[in-house]
């Protein structure tokens, strides 16, 4: 004989069916949530991620944490809650309960990374701009401020001697070929290398040349995309559009930082340039991803095919390359802004990979294989202060301790780093 179920035991069971069906935020908030998927109205309107659990709730609370002063201390609070990928869709990577259940590596068993083209979804590719009132800005050393450009130098070098460093995949351009301007922005780097006191106008203008070359290629593209870079129709596609800002940047990088006075005040008029493409390039692939989602993209990553998921991987480096690109061109020239006037303006931030080792997968199955065994760590870099409690800075790759280092207080990156190494911030951005 089976005992029915009293009411109070059916209404605490319809609870926390509703609990379950609730999205994260709006749970945490004790708000109101119409449990729309991909994401909830509400959600949408403060621009934060929307995240559904696939566990029960507050499945962190069983979940043994590494000691702190306070539990508070994980993430902040909802209000400042990530606004883009904090986390995949539910039927990939919840990264809540991946965090709490394996200490920030491992997804749950029931997560398959195949069944979603979790970086294509349309609500990841926001840019996010803060809060109304945001907190207190962190104090960073000026010394990371250069080491900074320093990382990016070393970056450039190892593209053009390995063709691969932490801002340009190997396998960018594998299925196209290196783009002319590329091509170009690639040669101008290697003579940039053999620059000395006897060659150095000759080098120079020659990179004034290629830059000038870039400028004029583009000139009839600019003609057909409205001011401020929105694109009404643009001739580009999402890979030419990267080109282009890749090939500018690195221009604009060399001429800013050389110490040429003439060539650094030639760069600084192309700043406007850049930030005006680098939101063009923005804008095709939300554009791209929007035709994704409405036609139904997601067969890209059918279970148990080696060609999709070779198909997914390379779709995914493209995406990734476009946001790396996009953050180190934006926080790049919003650092020799502060470096010069003391002040800068910030064009916001995004989400990207911070898992060590999936950028450097040198297939596609090796990178499935990291995906099924790691979390992929997808975050926004003001949003980082939880990934001290849940991982080392061995977890983090190049990039992304980079990134880290302009966001968060060095002092207390010092701290988190000094828990698995030898070294401080400086140091250890000498060897990323």
């Amino acid at each position: 004989m089976q005992l029915e179920p009293s009411k109070d035991s059916n209404s605490d069971a319809n609870s926390a069916h509703l609990r379950r069906r609730a999205c994260i935020p709006c749970t945490r908030a004790k708000r109101r949530c119409d449990m729309n998927r991909p994401a909830c109205e509400r959600c949408l309107d403060k621009q934060i991620a929307c995240r559904y659990s696939m566990t029960r709730p507050y499945a962190r609370r069983a979940a043994k944490l590494p000691q702190t002063d306070s539990p508070s201390s994980s993430r902040s609070a909802e209000s400042r809650a990530i606004p883009l990928l904090g986390s995949s869709p539910s039927a990939l990577l919840d990264t809540e309960d991946c965090h709490e259940n394996n200490h920030g590596g491992g997804y749950s068993k029931d997560a398959d990374y195949s069944t979603v083209s979790w970086f294509l979804r349309v609500e990841h590719w926001v840019i996010y701009h803060g809060d109304a009132q945001p907190p207190q800005l962190p104090v960073i050393r000026s010394t990371v401020l250069q080491q900074y450009n320093r990382c990016v130098r070393k970056w450039l070098v190892q593209w053009v001697e390995l063709g691969h460093c932490p801002m340009i995949h190997r396998s960018l351009f594998a299925e196209t070929g290196m783009p002319s301007c590329v091509q170009d922005a690639y040669a101008a780097l290697a003579v940039y290398r053999m620059k000395n006191e006897n060659n150095e106008e000759t080098v120079m203008q020659h990179i004034q040349d290629k830059a000038d070359a870039l400028l004029q290629r583009h000139s009839t593209t600019e003609q057909v995309l409205l001011v401020g870079g929105f694109a009404s129709v643009s001739p580009l596609s999402t890979i030419q559009h990267l080109a282009r800002v890749l090939s500018l940047f690195i221009y604009v990088f060399i001429r800013l930082f050389d110490g040429h006075v003439r060539q650094r005040a030639e760069a600084e008029k192309l700043i406007p340039l850049l930030r005006d493409w680098t939101a063009q390039l923005w804008n095709s692939v939300n554009i791209d991803v929007t035709l994704q989602n409405a036609f139904g993209g997601d067969f890209l990553a059918a279970q148990g095919n080696p060609e999709a998921v070779v198909k997914l991987w390379r779709i995914w480096i493209l995406m990734e390359n476009v946001r790396r690109v996009w953050m180190v061109s934006t926080c790049t020239t919003c650092i020799y802004l502060v470096l010069r006037d003391g002040t800068g303006h910030c064009d916001g931030t995004i989400d990207f990979t911070a898992r060590r080792g999936l950028w450097d997968a040198a297939s596609a199955p090796l990178w499935k294989i990291m995906l099924e065994q790691k979390d992929a760590l997808f975050v926004v870099p003001f949003q980082t202060a939880w990934l001290f409690e849940r991982t080392t800075v061995k977890d983090i790759d190049p990039f992304g301790l980079t990134m880290m280092s302009l966001t968060l207080n060095s002092d207390k990156l010092d701290s988190w780093i000094a828990e698995s190494t030898d070294t401080h911030l400086e140091e250890l951005l000498m060897t990323v």
